[in-house]
């Protein structure tokens, strides 16, 4: 007789019945976020069916602009339009490889198991390309105006990288790179991880290892500079963000502890004042916005979906845009969403 098995308790995001469903909120915590936030901003919500999407950049065009944001799930850089239309901008975009079988990392998306293979972060230099991480390839790519992919960097003294995660591009176009294990299927269990998680500096053709997961204090993933680039601001797992200082030549001082608690742990930019803009990562989705003091300004808290079959809105990163650098451009997981502000953020590129 085979006794049938009882159900686990749950082990991953998406076990569960569906949450509580909740609407978009904005959360003040001091006087000066309204200074940024109006009372009555909207969410807009430009695109969906995404599934699982990171790394938006804006990029100007003849039309107004467009949005770039990575697809986790489909291998591809997706190109959202003012009025919301999606194309594929690049394909084969976290993985150019013949062995589809042995890549990709497994997580969820809403109630659906799913395999990671696409690429994660996107970035503009300051000639105008498009930089990003092709996660599976274990690469930082660029695309070239003819079309062109250069490899900027796979690794560090002869080993290579886990899985390139998020850029952050100063003005002089050096990169300032977070890496961990979010390439590799098993994750860190991998037989075929190289080195530990880290915080690299890509320029001029060398790639310098700044940080490893154990200096940092936890896992990197979000990074961004100030608006001066004097000071470089990293998450340490998913609670905590801390500040260095940027020595002269690139290099980073000792670090300390800038802000903690809810909204950390992916994707971070800054705006023209100096304030940080992080994102909580898999979900609920909430924006942290703090002071350029380390002091917590408020949240913008996004929806949660609670019907079946789950849809999973989370916020893995931002990024800022439209002519003005006003618009804050967030993936959700699912949905790429546009809230204006009264401020204008950090637009890498040209000038």
């Amino acid at each position: 007789r085979i006794e049938a098995p009882t159900p686990p308790n749950p082990q991953m995001r998406g076990d569960g019945g569906a949450p509580q469903e909740t609407g978009f909120s904005l959360a003040a915590s001091s006087p000066g976020f309204e200074a940024i936030v109006a009372p009555d901003a909207e969410l807009v919500e430009l695109a969906r069916g995404f599934g699982l999407n990171e790394g938006p950049a804006w990029f100007p065009d003849e039309n107004g602009g467009f949005v770039l944001v990575s697809g986790l799930l489909d291998n591809v850089i997706y190109k959202v339009a003012q009025d919301g239309e999606v194309s594929v901008f690049l394909d084969y975009a976290g993985y150019t490889g013949d062995d589809p079988e042995h890549v990709g990392t497994q997580t969820r998306a809403g109630r659906s198991h799913v395999l990671r293979i696409g690429p994660s972060c996107t970035g503009r230099d300051p000639q105008g390309r498009l930089v990003w991480c092709a996660d599976n390839d274990r690469m930082v790519m660029r695309l070239e105006k003819d079309g062109t992919r250069t490899v900027l960097s796979a690794g560090h003294e002869g080993k290579r990288f886990s899985g390139p995660n998020d850029i952050a591009i100063t003005r002089s176009g050096a990169i300032y790179l977070t890496e961990n294990s979010f390439g590799l299927r098993d994750y860190a269990t991998n037989p075929d991880k190289q080195m530990p998680d880290g915080v690299f500096l890509i320029r001029d053709g060398r790639t310098i290892r700044l940080l490893d997961d154990k200096q940092l204090g936890g896992i990197p993933n979000g990074v961004a500079l100030s608006p001066d680039e004097k000071y470089l601001y990293l998450t340490a797992g998913h609670t905590l963000i801390k500040r260095y200082p940027i020595k002269a030549d690139g290099t980073l001082g000792p670090g300390a502890d800038f802000t903690s608690g809810v909204g950390i742990g992916d994707g971070m930019k800054t705006d023209t004042a100096g304030n940080l803009y992080s994102t909580s990562g898999g979900g609920p989705g909430i924006v942290r916005i703090t002071s350029p003091t380390g002091k917590l300004l408020g949240t913008i808290n996004l929806p949660i979906y609670g019907k079946e079959p789950k849809r999973q809105i989370c916020a893995t990163n931002v990024a800022f845009g439209d002519a003005d650098g006003k618009s804050l451009f967030i993936t959700a997981c699912d949905v790429l969403y546009r809230i204006r502000l009264k401020i204008a953020g950090i637009v890498p590129g040209p000038g």
